[in-house]
C-alpha cells in the first residue's frame, strides 16, 4: 500500500477515535475507561490478526527487551504523564502543545537515524501545522493558575515517550519485526499497566457495561488508528510527516466536535483549523 493512502486511512481513524473519545468524556466515563478502551479492545484484534495471517510472533532477547520498554515507559507512562500534565496545567492546550510537538523532534532525528528525507516545504508546512494546532488547543479564556509546576516536566515526558515511539517502532520494524506483530506485544502490555491501575485504585469494571457502545467505539477506532499509524511510520519517507498527520487531525476533530456536540467553535479555531489543512496540503500535495 502506498504511504499517502496508509496515512489518509490513519488520519480518517484518527478523527473517528477522538470524536469518540469526546463523546465518552461528556457522558462522563473515567480516564481510565478511556486508556483500556484505547488498548484492550486493540489488543484483541491485533492478537487474532496475528494467528489468522500467520505471522510469526517470535523476536529475538534484545527486541523483546525493546518492545517491554516501549510497552511499558513509552506507551502506558507517556500516555499517564500526558493525562497528568493536562489535569495540572494552568491551560490543558499548553500541555497538549507541547507534547503534540514531538513531531519536530522526529522529523529532524529520523534524517540520521534512518536516512530519512527532509524538504524544505516540509519543514514550513510542519511548523504551519504546530502554530495552527496551538490555535486550536490553547484557550486565553481558560488560563488560570497552575495546580502543581509539575505540569511542564510531566508535558515534556510525554514529548519524549511520543516522539520515542513513533522512532522505535520505526527501528523494530525496520528490523523486521511485523507491523501487526509490535502491536500485540506493546498493546498487551499496555493493558496490563491500565488493569493494574484500575485494581490499585479500586476501579469497578462496570463502568465497562454503562459505557459499552462508547467502550466498543473507542477500541475499534483505536486499533485502526494505531495499524495504519504504525504501518505508514515504517513506509513513509520520514516518521515525522506521520506524525503532523497525526497532529493535524485535530482540526477536523475541533470542527466535528462544534458541530455534534456544540462545542465553541471561535473565529480563533477556524484559523487555526484553516492553517492546519494548509500545512496539511502543503506537506502533501508539494512534498
Amino acid at each position: 500500500m502506498n504511504w499517502l493512502l496508509a496515512d489518509a486511512i490513519m488520519f480518517a481513524c484518527s478523527i473517528g477515535l477522538y470524536v469518540a473519545v469526546r463523546k465518552a468524556a461528556l457522558d462522563k466515563a473515567p480516564t481510565q475507561f478511556n486508556n483500556l478502551a484505547m488498548f484492550a479492545i486493540p489488543f484483541v484484534i491485533f492478537a487474532i490478526a496475528d494467528v489468522c495471517t500467520h505471522h510469526h510472533s517470535g523476536v529475538t532477547l534484545s527486541q523483546a527487551l525493546q518492545i517491554l520498554i516501549t510497552g511499558v515507559i513509552l506507551s502506558y507512562y507517556g500516555n499517564a504523564m500526558s493525562m497528568k500534565s493536562i489535569e495540572l496545567a494552568p491551560n490543558a492546550g499548553y500541555s497538549l502543545i507541547i507534547s503534540k510537538s514531538y513531531v519536530v523532534m522526529t522529523t529532524f532525528l529520523a534524517v540520521p537515524l534512518f536516512g530519512a528525507r527532509l524538504t524544505a516545504t516540509a519543514l514550513l508546512s510542519i511548523g504551519l501545522i504546530i502554530a495552527a494546532s496551538a490555535l486550536i488547543m490553547i484557550n486565553p479564556k481558560a488560563a488560570h493558575h497552575a495546580k502543581s509546576a509539575a505540569w511542564l516536566p510531566l508535558a515534556f515526558g510525554s514529548f519524549l515517550c511520543w516522539g520515542f515511539l513513533s522512532l522505535m517502532a520505526k527501528h523494530l520494524i525496520s528490523e523486521g519485526v511485523p507491523t501487526i506483530v509490535f502491536l500485540t506485544y506493546v498493546f498487551a502490555i499496555a493493558t496490563i499497566c491500565i488493569l493494574v491501575e484500575m485494581w490499585h485504585k479500586k476501579m469497578h469494571f462496570s463502568v465497562i457495561t454503562i459505557h459499552k457502545r462508547a467502550f466498543t467505539l473507542i477500541g475499534v477506532a483505536a486499533a485502526g488508528f494505531n495499524f495504519f499509524n504504525f504501518y505508514t511510520l515504517s513506509i513513509a519517507p520520514n516518521v515525522g510527516y506521520v506524525n503532523a498527520t497525526n497532529a493535524g487531525s485535530i482540526g477536523v476533530v475541533t470542527v466535528l466536535s462544534a458541530v455534534l456536540f456544540k462545542d465553541e467553535l471561535t473565529r480563533r479555531k477556524l484559523i487555526g483549523v484553516v492553517g492546519v489543512l494548509s500545512g496539511l496540503t502543503m506537506l502533501f500535495v508539494w512534498k
